[in-house]
């Protein structure tokens, strides 16, 4: 799989590298994370892709998620077994924020995450490289009850651009942010 993705971002260059934490399972997994814009259609390795995101838009309008943990604009999750990554994003955008999607979501950028500790015990993911899947969408139509109400994310709201530029976003979701104003 190193030979696959080194292959598939060799003359890629990153728009941001940030290094964050993540808890998940009461661990705690150190990474480095890399933002890329993506101009071509080349499909990343899908092997090592887990998860799909979107910044998702009414008009001039951004979706900004309230979760436990702060606001993001990046809604989206894991592929459930089998499930293609459109099937997954219109899953998890109308589970997280309610909104179904136009058409066909456009693949702009993804998420590269290297971790640095070592790999838990039961970890089913790939490891220690693996890759998020960014799209842009627009959102179509309002579902509130198909909402998740025992998620991770408390609520959804769409925001004016000029708001969500203001808001304290990942370094990696600013510079997206500006790729899709673009």
């Amino acid at each position: 799989m190193k030979k696959a993705l080194k292959a598939f971002l060799e003359g890629r260059t990153p728009l941001v590298k940030e290094d964050i934490s993540w808890y998940g399972g009461g661990l705690e997994l150190v990474q480095t994370r890399f933002t890329y814009q993506l101009e071509d259609t080349a499909a990343p390795p899908t092997e090592l892709i887990t998860s799909v995101r979107a910044i998702l838009t009414r008009g001039p309008d951004v979706i900004v998620v309230q979760d436990t943990e702060g606001q993001h604009i990046l809604p989206g999750g894991r592929l459930d077994e089998d499930e293609g990554p459109l099937d997954a994003l219109k899953r998890e955008l109308l589970e997280e924020t309610g909104w179904t999607v136009q058409g066909v979501p456009a693949l702009f950028g993804l998420f590269h995450y290297h971790i640095h500790s070592p790999r838990p015990a039961e970890y089913r993911y790939p490891y220690p490289d693996f890759l998020q899947l960014l799209y842009k969408a627009q959102a179509d139509r309002h579902i509130p009850e198909a909402m998740e109400v025992d998620g991770y994310e408390l609520g959804a709201e769409f925001l004016p651009f000029e708001t969500v530029r203001r808001l304290p976003l990942s370094r990696g979701e600013i510079a997206l942010l500006k790729e899709w104003r673009l």
